[in-house]
């Protein structure tokens, strides 16, 4: 049999895909079940270290949680969003299609971030983020959310996993 490389015009190497020795059916077959084990091994890896799709339709509050969000929510956040979690002026609703529009597809971290950070306006960036996932379970409560088993978690992490999704 020929080299698997020829001269080309301007003296360099090519390879030659023609003479090139071809693999047996057998090893053929021994590679790609080999390619398709690890394959599947690999999704099943994976889909038991995935989450679950957490939601807020699936309940990620308690109602507990939700009530002394809402004592939190009247002393530090009503006076600027309204009682009813309306909006005043330039604040944005915190209820309704607004709210829903404004949040939906984003998670509940997107929100924990922004309150924790700049709210209350008056004070920003002091609230605890216990507090901070109390009143933000008092929002959800308000925008019809399911009420779940577990409390809302008040750590990022936790809440990247946590996915608005409209009611």
């Amino acid at each position: 049999m020929g080299s698997m490389f020829r001269n080309s015009p301007d003296n360099t190497l090519e390879y030659d895909w023609c003479t090139k020795p071809s693999m047996s059916l057998g090893r053929i077959y021994r590679r790609l079940i080999k390619l398709l084990t690890v394959g599947l091994l690999q999704q099943m890896l994976f889909a038991q270290a995935a989450p679950h799709d957490a939601s807020t339709r699936n309940g990620a509050y308690t109602a507990e949680q939700a009530q002394q969000g809402k004592a939190i929510y009247q002393n530090q956040c009503g006076m600027c969003h309204g009682d009813a979690l309306e909006g005043q002026g330039q604040n944005s609703p915190l209820t309704g299609t607004a709210f829903l529009n404004n949040w939906t597809g984003q998670t509940v971290a997107d929100l924990f971030m922004k309150t924790i950070v700049m709210m209350p306006a008056m004070d920003p960036g002091t609230m605890t983020p216990k507090d901070t996932a109390e009143v933000i379970a008092y929002i959800l409560s308000a925008n019809k959310f399911p009420v779940g088993k577990t409390e809302l978690p008040s750590d990022p992490q936790s809440l990247e996993m946590i996915h608005i999704a409209k009611p």
